[in-house]
């Protein structure tokens, strides 16, 4: 049987990696965005353009700065929350995928091999709405 301390700390683990990946794909950065594209120049260096009005009038823009994505209108996460969740606990599930990037989680997992990597618990509408509107 695996003490509920351990339990716990799984549990805080699991969610602090995922508040880490949310934070990082839900901000307003250029690489964040559906319509940011990286191209690499003759030259080896990287440009960094939006794509999202690319008729034949149109004019390139580019986009490398965190300004640039907090005042455009057109932007667009590459990812949503519910796609971001869905990665993490497909890679929480894979072994070497785990043992790299989610070193303690590992860790607890090689100490109670019968830890479970299940799913997040379902929340209640009132959890769900205090994590939308806090």
């Amino acid at each position: 049987m695996i003490p509920k301390h351990i339990k716990d700390k799984y549990k805080q683990l699991k969610y602090s990696h995922l508040k880490k990946l949310y934070d990082k794909n839900l901000s307003k950065y250029p690489e964040n965005c559906r319509y940011n594209k990286v191209i690499v120049l003759p030259n080896k260096y990287k440009i960094n353009i939006c794509t999202y009005d690319l008729s034949e009038n149109a004019e390139v823009e580019m986009c490398y700065k965190k300004a640039h994505s907090k005042n455009c209108n057109a932007f667009c996460f590459r990812s949503s929350k519910e796609e971001l969740k869905e990665i993490f606990l497909k890679e929480l599930k894979d072994d070497p995928i785990r043992a790299t990037k989610f070193k303690d989680i590992n860790i607890l997992y090689w100490l109670y091999p019968n830890l479970m990597l299940e799913d997040f618990p379902k929340e209640s509408l009132l959890s769900k709405l205090i994590n939308y509107f806090f």
